[in-house]
């Protein structure tokens, strides 16, 4: 009977180590800090992750050993053979040679570039990508963490912005603490600036019919390995106090004029509050990075967005912040088959997490993206008081 209980110890030991989830750090191999927004995966397989923005990721477990990458536009391309699972793995990447345009002999080359890039998004604007998807969504008032929300969905996405999306799994905590803010449709804003073109109707974005109303000009060169990559910065040359538009900057591939990311500093978006007023315009900034590994276009990979407004709400000064990031981990299209609910800016994300059964067993352990330390206090206590099965603190 000692052999046999030894044995079975042995074995649940082993699948134990196996199933251990791989987690690290990306830094930059010069100032040693984390590097946000790395794409890192395990080479020939679908299991793939972006680090948060502290530089920190985690892979579901990987069946050793791996090939693992790691890739980001500004830095060089790492991979590493990993025998077993390491106790800390740490990631130097080095960034990539830049060429600063100091000079612009041809003041029109920027604007030819992008307009190559988004002739060949929208030549593509028809073929539809489908992957499966984690989102994490953190509310602060004053610095403070007050909700929380994480749902997996698959998406419909295709060069133009998100399509449609079907929610999968979901878990919602909100501390009833005084005053809070919320944005109801938080997943609406990621979904519209996810993709290469931005929405002709209701602010100023740069597309191919308003190519002459930005000033478009390439900042600096990328030195990749494979190509130059082009900074191309569009600046709305006639930006009003109270006007809705958005500066954009693209990374683009200067041979295959592919769009590997885009960085978005949105001006006066429209809002509707109740109870409160802003005292200035919101400030809204996002960051999609699209991954053309194994694909004739690249296909989303993640969205960062952030979200900062100051609100007046009875007296009181609230700082209210809601940051978020979305991350394409597969590309499947046999998901082609399901139904998806299309995009709508009336969609209440909170229904839409509540409209799901509540799966504890489903998100213990069950991480994605790496939780940030703000974050991961915050889950921890919400969990603490069993927040996530009620959807609001007990």
């Amino acid at each position: 009977m000692k052999k046999l209980s030894l044995c079975i110890l042995l074995v649940t030991f082993f699948i134990q180590v196996k199933a251990q989830n791989l987690q690290g750090r990306v830094i930059d191999e010069i100032t040693g800090k984390g590097i946000p927004f790395v794409s890192v995966g395990s080479v020939g397989t679908n299991n793939a992750t972006v680090s948060n923005e502290n530089g920190d990721f985690i892979l579901k477990p990987p069946t050793y050993p791996i090939k693992l990458r790691a890739s980001h536009i500004s830095y060089l391309l790492v991979e590493l053979n990993l025998a077993q699972n390491p106790d800390k793995l740490v990631i130097s990447l080095k960034p990539a040679t830049l060429t600063l345009n100091v000079v612009t002999i041809d003041p029109f080359q920027g604007q030819r570039v992008l307009k190559a890039a988004l002739e060949l998004a929208t030549a593509n604007a028809t073929t539809n990508f489908y992957t499966n998807a984690f989102y994490r969504q953190l509310t602060t008032v004053n610095n403070k963490p007050t909700q929380i929300y994480e749902l997996f969905y698959d998406l419909k996405w295709n060069t133009k912005r998100v399509q449609g999306w079907s929610a999968q799994q979901s878990r919602y905590a909100e501390l009833k603490d005084g005053l809070a803010f919320s944005l109801n449709n938080q997943s609406y804003l990621t979904f519209s600036y996810s993709g290469y073109l931005m929405p002709e109707k209701g602010g100023k974005f740069v597309t191919l019919k308003n190519l002459g109303d930005f000033t478009i000009t390439i900042d600096k060169y990328i030195e990749q390995a494979s190509q130059k990559i082009a900074v191309v910065s569009c600046k709305y040359k006639k930006g009003k106090k109270n006007q809705y538009y958005v500066n954009s900057t693209y990374y683009i591939g200067i041979d295959d004029s592919k769009i590997y990311r885009l960085e978005n500093n949105v001006y006066n978006l429209p809002i509707s509050l109740s109870d409160a007023t802003a005292k200035y315009p919101p400030a809204v900034t996002t960051v999609a990075t699209f991954n053309g590994e194994g694909h004739p276009i690249p296909v989303l990979e993640s969205v960062s967005t952030k979200f900062l407004i100051t609100l007046a709400v009875k007296g009181q000064e609230l700082n209210s912040g809601i940051s978020s990031l979305l991350t394409v981990y597969k590309v499947d299209n046999d998901l082609k088959n399901q139904q998806f609910e299309a995009l709508n800016r009336k969609t209440k994300d909170k229904k839409v997490i509540e409209s799901i059964a509540y799966d504890s067993s489903f998100w213990k352990d069950n991480p994605i993206v790496k939780q940030t330390t703000l974050e991961d206090s915050f889950i921890k206590m919400m969990e603490s008081k069993q927040a996530f099965g009620t959807m609001i603190n007990p």
